[in-house]
């Protein structure tokens, strides 16, 4: 599926790397202003640090899909809303001050390949981020009160190709591709893997201009049109990776469904997932021969639940330009690392991993040097 499936890839990179294919560019606000991207903070370039798509819906939350956000530190992530080009508008800026997982979400792991998350479908696949401060000079776009039915144009807006699919091709420019809802026995025979049709729909590009979703498209959203303007039905969870095929190959494209979850979705105090308010720290000898100890962070009470469970890893940690890249140790599932001649040289962090009801948190501490 199109996510970043392992939680230790994505405890600074909420998502995969490459975008949609096919489509038009909407460099104009007017379209789709509501239109918001999840990325890393940081000072780069947003079009270096940006993740998945989400959607305003109201002017202190978004939605997205939950696989973009399982496991990751909401601390280090923000909300860019109205960032019509990456690269030179921002859009409105916001820092994350909550997560809620949608109740049911799971990743599905395909009875053909269950070792191959990119054969995975998903269920449930939605979570609102709260926002740190409304915005209030961008309407929200409203929620569909029903799914829309087969044979329905449908949109999605998401930052991606035209053309190209690939991690080298990403496009600066918001693009909209247009899609044909089909029925729900379309959606389970078009994939080898498990469609949870009760929380899941999808389309596909029938007009053959090449319209697909890829990686990092996730949780963008896809209007259905009314007489009244765009409505939001759904998110996009999954595509054709799913069968084997790769970006801008003709193939259905899977959407998360927003509609009939207005409760949930405007819940006024929605149940949050734990939120650390430091860093996990680590103590100990770092020498080859030492033991490192691992301790948890603070949690915020204002913007998070407590913890019901808490587990522990470690990671070697190396750098891609300037975002830290996790590698699990294998065999450290504790709060303590003894450190073997194999760490001599590497840097190691500990990962604090929480979960409640309303989602799971992964934490990274700073990384510690190892010395021989």
């Amino acid at each position: 599926m199109a996510a970043g499936a392992a939680a230790m890839t994505t405890v600074l990179l909420a998502g995969p790397a490459a975008a949609m294919s096919g489509g038009q560019p909407v460099p104009a606000p007017d379209p789709a202003p509501w239109v918001a991207t999840l990325a890393l903070t940081g000072d780069g370039s947003l079009l270096q640090r940006a993740g998945c798509g989400a959607a305003l819906i109201a002017p202190d939350r978004v939605v997205t899909a939950a696989h973009c956000v399982d496991q990751v530190d909401p601390s280090s992530q923000e909300v860019h809303v109205g960032a019509r080009v990456l690269s030179t508008d921002p859009g409105e800026t916001r820092r994350i001050a909550g997560v809620s997982v949608r109740p049911g979400y799971r990743i599905i792991p395909s009875p053909a390949n269950p070792d191959d998350p990119n054969d995975s479908t998903a269920a449930d696949d939605l979570a609102l981020v709260l926002l740190d401060r409304p915005v209030t000079d961008i309407a929200p776009l409203p929620v569909a009160d029903r799914r829309p039915n087969p044979g329905t144009q449908v949109s999605l807006f998401a930052h991606g190709t035209t053309g190209h699919a690939g991690a080298d091709f990403r496009d600066d420019v918001l693009h909209r591709g247009d899609l044909t809802t089909l029925p729900a026995g379309d959606c389970t025979a078009r994939t080898p893997g498990p469609v949870d049709t009760a929380s899941v729909w999808c389309a596909q590009d029938t007009a053959g201009t090449g319209v697909t979703g890829c990686f990092q498209d996730s949780g963008s959203p896809l209007v259905a049109w009314t007489g009244d303007g765009a409505r939001l039905v759904g998110l996009f969870s999954f595509g054709g990776e799913t069968a084997g095929k790769t970006c801008g190959t003709p193939s259905a494209q899977y959407a998360a469904d927003t509609t009939g979850l207005r409760r949930w979705l405007f819940a006024p105090r929605p149940s949050l997932e734990p939120y650390p308010a430091s860093a996990p720290g680590v103590s100990g000898s770092a020498t080859v021969g030492g033991t490192l100890h691992c301790t948890p962070p603070e949690w915020s009470r204002s913007r998070g639940g407590r913890p019901e469970s808490i587990g522990y890893g470690w990671a070697t940690v190396t750098w891609a330009g300037p975002f830290e890249l996790p590698t699990p140790i294998e065999g450290a599932g504790t709060d303590t690392l003894a450190l073997g001649a194999d760490l001599a040289g590497e840097q190691v962090a500990c990962v604090v991993t929480a979960r409640n009801p309303a989602g799971a948190v992964t934490a990274l501490s700073a990384p510690v040097p190892v010395a021989s």
